[in-house]
């Protein structure tokens, strides 16, 4: 397995334990005609320990993204993470508001990825959580810092205006690496 998909999984498992901010408010507001669809499909990784799926698509009724994370370790053992939100534009970048379903970990709120589509896949960069906690410190962010021995859980309650502005101010800083996952191509996919 390559570093870099070792450093993506660690990235992921670091997120799915609730180790990445969480906000109060989104990025944009919900609209719908504005979903990014080429997020649609699967995406995958897979190495020696482990292998697992991104399937990304638009519930019916809600017109909601839905994201479906299924992860099956080599002794056998599945873990299945469900999210919904939706895409948003920022600038000229683009990204997920998703919220657990059903909360995880004590986490409710919004979560923040950038992301990407390229020949190269699905792209997703994970929150630094440090730039948000000197932002909190140094009010230039509303929110909240729990520590807990050496993890910190990082809570966002300020609007989305100010959000918008701070993420277009400190996008290189909050969103330093990308990782990328290929999308899964089924016989019959062109």
């Amino acid at each position: 397995m390559h570093c870099a998909t070792r450093a993506f999984l660690l990235m992921l498992t670091i997120f799915m334990a609730a180790c990445v901010p969480d906000s109060k408010n989104p990025l944009t507001e919900f609209d719908k005609g504005a979903m990014d669809a080429s997020v649609y499909g699967t995406w995958f990784w897979k190495d020696e320990q482990e292998n697992g799926y991104l399937h990304f698509g638009q519930e019916k009724d809600s017109g909601l993204l839905q994201m479906m994370m299924i992860e099956l370790n080599s002794s056998g053992k599945i873990s299945v993470t469900q999210m919904q939100g939706y895409t948003s534009r920022l600038g000229g970048s683009s990204y997920l508001n998703l919220k657990f379903v059903p909360p995880q970990d004590g986490i409710s709120e919004y979560v923040f990825m950038k992301y990407e589509i390229s020949e190269k896949g699905l792209g997703l960069a994970f929150m630094d959580p440090s730039v948000i906690e000197k932002a909190i410190a140094d009010n230039v962010l509303a929110g909240r810092v729990e520590q807990e021995g050496h993890v910190s859980s990082v809570h966002l309650s300020d609007t989305s205006d100010n959000l918008q502005q701070f993420v277009r101010n400190n996008e290189l800083a909050l969103f330093p690496e990308m990782k990328f996952l290929p999308r899964l191509a089924l016989p019959g996919d062109n």
